[in-house]
This record gives C-alpha cells, sequence and structure tokens, in this order.
C-alpha cells in the first residue's frame, strides 16, 4: 500500500544562490508549502539547495519554481525525479 503511495510522490531540486541563513530559508518553505500537493520542503542552506517533495497530479515543477522566485530568491532546476 505504501509503494502506490510513494510512487506518486516525485522530488525537485532547486538551486537557489541567495539562501545565506535560516530566516532565508523558512521564508521559501513557508510559502512553498503552502502549495496544494507540496509534501514536504527542506532547505540546505549551506549547498543553497531546495528539496521539494510534490504529487506531479496536483502541481507542477514549474508553479513550485514560481512560488521560490515569488519569495524574492531566483532560482534554477538542479535535479527532478519521479
Amino acid at each position: 500500500m505504501n509503494s502506490s503511495i510513494e510512487k506518486d510522490i516525485s522530488k525537485v531540486v532547486f538551486t537557489v544562490r541567495e539562501i545565506n541563513c535560516k530566516t532565508c530559508a523558512l521564508a521559501i518553505e513557508k510559502q512553498v508549502k503552502k502549495l496544494d500537493g507540496v509534501k514536504a520542503v527542506k532547505t540546505a542552506i549551506m549547498l543553497n539547495k531546495v528539496i521539494v517533495e510534490y504529487d506531479p497530479l496536483k502541481i507542477d515543477i514549474s508553479t513550485i519554481k514560481r512560488v521560490v522566485n515569488k519569495t524574492g530568491y531566483s532560482s534554477y532546476l538542479t535535479t527532478a525525479e519521479s
């Protein structure tokens, strides 16, 4: 049962060069977590990465990226896994 749920979850990693403190990371996490279809958000400050687990049937990568950018940080796609 869990394997079918896990198959529906994809992961995307964005590089956001301007992440340099916990406040920056929390601002991004807070906005991305609000999106319907986003299951988890983690930031790796030292790596300048935002890792998002999401349901591709509910939301797409471009929408997630747009929200990251709306928080005031420019991002680009590093990796995407389905």
